[in-house]
C-alpha cells in the first residue's frame, strides 16, 4: 500500500524539522507587556484569522500525496491533529515569542500601528496574493529554462561521476 510509505515520508520530513528548529532555539526571557505587545502586533497583521486557512492549506497540500481511497481520513486525522497542536490558540505565545526576540516592545507597539493603519491593513492584505504571485513568476521562471537547468545538473553530477569511474 503507498499511503503508508508517503505517511512515513512526511512524519519523518516533520520530525526532522521540529528536531532541527529545538536543536537551534535558545529561550531568552520576554517581559509579560512585550509578549503582549508581539501578539497584538500579530493581530494586527490577521495571521490570527488566516491561521485557520493557511493550515487548510497545508493539509490539503500534503493530501494531495495521499491515495484518493485514504485521503479521505488522512485530511480528518490531519485536523484533529493541527487543531490539538497547531492553531493559533495554541501557538500563540511561541509566535509571540519569536517576534519579540527579533523587535523591542516600542517597535511592536510601532508595527502594530502601522498594521492597524489603512495602509498597514491594505498590505495585510494583499501580501498572500503578492505571495501567490511571487511563487508563480519564480515556478514560471524555472519552468521556462527547465532544460538549461536539467544539463547544469546532467553535468554538475557528470564531473562527481567522472573521478570514480577512472579508478
Amino acid at each position: 500500500m503507498k499511503f503508508k510509505p508517503t505517511l512515513i515520508a512526511l512524519m519523518g520530513i516533520l520530525l526532522f524539522c521540529i528536531t532541527n528548529a529545538k536543536a537551534q532555539t535558545t529561550t531568552p526571557s520576554f517581559s509579560a507587556s512585550q509578549l503582549k505587545a508581539a501578539e497584538k502586533f500579530l493581530i494586527a497583521t490577521g495571521i490570527n484569522s488566516q491561521f485557520g486557512g493557511i493550515v487548510d492549506n497545508m493539509i490539503n497540500t500534503s493530501s494531495a500525496q495521499v491515495p484518493e481511497a485514504q485521503r479521505g481520513e488522512f485530511v480528518k486525522v490531519m485536523k484533529r491533529f493541527m487543531v490539538k497542536y497547531y492553531s493559533w490558540d495554541v501557538l500563540k505565545t511561541e509566535f509571540a515569542k519569536i517576534y519579540a526576540a527579533e523587535y523591542t516592545e516600542d517597535e511592536l507597539n510601532q508595527l502594530t500601528a502601522f498594521y492597524n493603519s489603512p495602509l498597514g491593513k491594505k498590505l495585510s492584505a494583499k501580501t498572500p496574493i503578492l505571495m501567490q504571485k511571487g511563487m508563480a513568476l519564480g515556478q514560471k521562471t524555472i519552468a521556462d529554462h527547465r532544460p538549461e537547468l536539467e544539463q547544469m545538473m546532467q553535468d554538475a553530477f557528470a564531473k562527481k561521476e567522472a573521478p570514480a569511474a577512472r579508478q
